[in-house]
């Protein structure tokens, strides 16, 4: 999900959406949300090289817990594949529940370190994300946010 700086690389995002009623579950994670979820991407060749890397592949995987709003509620990992090199340049961000709507959710990375330090990936931490709940089992990744080009736009349940 998050999108790694200081190197001209950047990494994969992903996070979920949510819908429960009443005033107690807009402030919590709703439960269908709780669990694994993974999704791949293509990446993207046009990058720059310098700011924004090309990449030939984004692989996410999301966990998630129950929290209330401001609690850390998870995990993303997430592997890019750099077009050149083939090394993994992705980020894993602890995840912070930040909003709950009818049928999204909003995450904040709070922290974030790379998916493989010996690739000498600077990931960050802030980035934000929103997911929105598109059946079942699946959540759908908007365009909006800090995810990485070329990463899933889905994320389908696994447990």
């Amino acid at each position: 999900m998050s999108r790694p700086v200081a190197t001209g690389r950047t990494s994969s995002p992903s996070t979920p959406s949510s819908s429960s009623s009443g005033p107690a579950a807009a402030n919590a994670l709703p439960a269908s949300w709780v669990g694994t979820w993974k999704g791949t991407g293509p990446g993207s060749t046009a990058g720059d090289g310098v700011f924004n890397a090309r990449t030939t592949g984004v692989s996410v995987t999301l966990t998630l817990h129950a929290a209330r709003r401001g609690d850390l509620v998870g995990r993303q990992v997430s592997h890019v594949t750099e077009a050149g090199s083939g090394g993994d340049i992705g980020c894993t961000e602890t995840l912070r529940l930040q909003e709950t709507h009818t049928t999204s959710v909003v995450f904040q990375a709070a922290t974030s370190t790379p998916s493989d330090p010996s690739q000498g990936v600077v990931c960050r931490s802030g980035n934000v994300y929103t997911l929105t709940e598109d059946g079942a089992d699946t959540l759908a990744l908007g365009d909006e946010g800090s995810q990485t080009a070329g990463s899933p736009s889905r994320l389908e349940r696994v447990t």
